[in-house]
């Protein structure tokens, strides 16, 4: 089926392009304006206000509303899991930016994290959640080549490859009691709770293609061995013949929703489940072989998801929790909205995507994004953790989101003219 991008869309994005060129007056508490000088202040400001959260003794972020989900007891706010890396991984693209205006002070930052942490893990090596943060050791790596950075992800990978998973994909939670104690089972590490779901052991959820095959790739880069590539390949193909849906050209977030439809008929496709997709196709295909055979096959589904999220974004720049309803739940929501214009940006600026057909809808999503930063560099407007489209406060924010972000306003400054 062909998806024809809004031209509502096309239009206001080409205004907003002409009038940040003409000068005109923007009086919100960042720069809009699509400048080098302009894009960077507004990454650091959002940075700042992030980093003043991190405690430099324990390396944990802190000050976070109740009901953000980052309790001490949740497996989300573990170092090494998944809310840190995806933070990480747009952070190391800033520090990489700012490098280049001659500011170390981010890379010092990010490598005092992953030494502290002595570059290991979250604690389940299957889970692509927990070795997420291999994206942040890998971009370490290349600015540092220290081999002590990436010895433990090579020993958890080799792991994985001695005996690799073969569970279903098949989305479930287990719950299991002891004969003797009739207690149930609950896998603990420290404090934190980790339910159990057989299938994530491998690639079952779309976000797992934003926290695993990137790091797959980017490691057969690194060190010339191919197993790794040809291990992500495979298992990520396993979940593209799963959660891809042909004929809307975007991602299920798990089997649960294959057949859950919205008032209006619509699939249940959550923004930022098909965010995380976006943003992980985008960062695989930076570190995926030109000449591979497959590689064509990446681009082509990464086409027609980004085509097809384009006629899907709102008038006001945004994607809603859900994607194809977006009256049921019209919140702003930021995190899917800054995965996907990072994956726009991204795709860009390699080639693979168009640039006057494209580039209007990132314009649209940064303006959006822009709005949503409050006067103290606070990204406001974020679904907490969670599996599936919810409501949202303008109060809300998460670390995934202020990554996103990073990784958006760092594509968009390649893009930038001047």
């Amino acid at each position: 089926m062909h998806y024809k991008i809004k031209l509502i869309q096309l239009f206001t994005g080409v205004l907003t392009l002409s009038a940040t060129f003409m000068g005109i007056a923007d009086d919100r508490t960042t720069c809009k304006e699509i400048e080098k000088q302009c894009i960077y202040k507004t990454l650091e400001k959002v940075s700042k206000w992030q980093l003043e959260r991190l405690n430099t003794d324990t390396y944990v972020f802190e000050g976070y509303e109740k009901d953000a989900h980052m309790s001490p007891a949740n497996e989300g706010s573990h170092p090494q899991g998944w809310v840190y890396a995806a933070l990480f991984v747009g952070m190391a693209q800033m520090a990489e930016l700012a490098s280049e205006k001659g500011d170390e002070s981010y890379y010092k930052t990010l490598f005092d994290i992953a030494k502290n942490g002595r570059y290991l893990f979250g604690p389940r090596i299957y889970n692509a959640d927990d070795y997420a943060i291999g994206q942040l050791y890998l971009d370490l790596y290349d600015k540092y080549k220290k081999e002590e950075i990436i010895t433990p992800l090579k020993v958890v990978f080799d792991i994985t490859l001695l005996s690799p998973p073969t569970v279903n994909l098949t989305f479930e939670e287990i719950t299991q009691k002891s004969n003797v104690t009739d207690k149930q089972f609950v896998e603990h590490f420290g404090q934190r709770k980790f339910p159990y779901r057989p299938c994530k052991n491998r690639w079952c959820w779309a976000d797992a293609l934003f926290m695993g095959p990137p790091v797959w790739t980017h490691l057969a880069k690194v060190t010339g061995d191919n197993r790794y590539l040809d291990f992500s390949n495979k298992e990520f193909w396993a979940t593209v013949d799963l959660l891809w849906d042909k004929e809307d050209h975007l991602f299920f977030r798990d089997t649960r929703f294959f057949d859950k439809r919205e008032p209006n008929g619509e699939k249940v496709i959550w923004a930022r489940g098909v965010g995380w997709v976006a943003a992980g196709l985008a960062r695989i295909l930076e570190h995926f072989p030109k000449d591979h055979p497959q590689r064509a096959g990446y681009e082509d589904i990464f086409s027609k998801m980004m085509t097809r999220l384009a006629g899907a974004q709102q008038s006001d720049g945004l994607w809603r929790p859900s994607v194809l309803a977006p009256d049921r739940q019209p919140f702003k929501e930021t995190s899917g909205t800054a995965l996907m214009a990072f994956a726009f940006a991204s795709g860009i600026n390699q080639g693979i995507l168009d640039k006057d057909t494209f580039m209007p809808v990132v314009l649209n999503a940064w303006n959006a994004l822009n709005d949503a930063v409050q006067p103290d560099g606070k990204l406001g407007w974020v679904q907490q953790i969670g599996h599936s489209p919810d409501k949202v406060s303008k109060d809300d924010t998460q670390m995934y989101a202020v990554g996103a972000f990073l990784l958006t306003g760092t594509e968009l400054y390649k893009l930038a003219e001047k």
